[in-house]
C-alpha cells in the first residue's frame, strides 16, 4: 500500500511538473523508446548508406581466395551494409532510453540524474560492444567508457561545450549606449593609420 502511494505521488508530481513546463525532458517510457528507436534506425541507415557509397564494390571471395565473377549487389550485401548498422544503432539507443527510464521510475526521480545516464550508458555500451565484437572483455570496457562519458555529459550539461552565462552576456549586453563609442583598439588603429582617422 505504501509502495502504491509512493508510485502515485511520483506520477502526480511528474504530471504537475510537466504541466508547468518543468518536466526536464522526462517523457513516458513508450514515447522515449519510440523516439530512441527512430533515431537509432535513422542514424544506422545513414551510416550504412555512407559506408555502402564509400565501398561500392564488395567482391565475393571463394574459400581458396579466388575472386568470383562480379561484385555482390544482392540483398545480402544491402543487409550487411545498411540493415546491420540500423539494427545495432537502434538496439543501443533503445537500451539507453529503456534503462534510463527504468532507473528514473525505480528511484522516483522527476529530474535528470547523472547516475541514471551513467548506468544507462553502461548498458548501451555493453550492447554495442557485444554486437560489434561478441567478446565479453571488450563489451565490458565499452560499457565502462560509455557509462563514464554519458554520466559526465549529463552532469556537465551544455557547460561541456560553452559557458552559457558568458555567451548570453556577449550576445545581449547589459547596457547599450545611444551614442557610438570607439573602443581602445579602434582608437589605437586610427592613431597608427591617420589616413583612416575620419572613417
Amino acid at each position: 500500500m505504501q509502495e502504491s502511494a509512493a508510485t502515485g505521488s511520483f506520477w502526480s508530481r511528474r504530471e504537475a511538473q510537466a504541466s508547468l513546463g518543468k518536466d526536464n525532458g522526462l517523457k513516458p517510457f513508450t514515447t522515449k523508446v519510440f523516439y530512441a528507436a527512430a533515431q537509432g534506425v535513422t542514424a544506422g541507415t545513414a551510416f550504412g548508406a555512407f559506408q555502402m557509397a564509400y565501398y561500392p564494390d564488395r567482391f565475393a571471395y571463394a574459400q581458396k581466395g579466388t575472386v568470383l565473377s562480379g561484385p555482390v549487389r544482392s540483398l545480402n550485401y544491402i543487409k550487411h551494409a545498411v540493415f546491420r548498422p540500423a539494427m545495432i544503432f537502434s538496439a543501443v539507443t533503445v537500451t539507453y532510453a529503456a534503462a534510463e527510464s527504468f532507473l528514473s521510475e525505480i528511484k522516483g526521480t522527476t529530474s535528470k540524474d547523472p547516475w541514471n545516464s551513467a548506468f544507462a550508458g553502461a548498458a548501451a555500451g555493453m550492447v554495442l560492444g557485444g554486437f560489434l565484437t561478441r567478446r565479453f572483455d571488450i563489451a565490458t570496457t565499452s560499457a565502462i567508457g560509455t557509462g563514464l562519458i554519458m554520466g559526465l555529459i549529463d552532469f556537465n550539461g551544455p557547460n561541456i561545450i560553452c559557458d552559457p552565462d558568458t555567451k548570453q552576456a556577449r550576445c545581449f549586453p547589459a547596457k547599450v549606449s545611444t551614442v557610438f563609442e570607439e573602443s581602445e583598439e579602434l582608437k589605437n588603429l586610427k592613431e597608427k593609420y591617420p589616413a583612416f582617422k575620419q572613417n
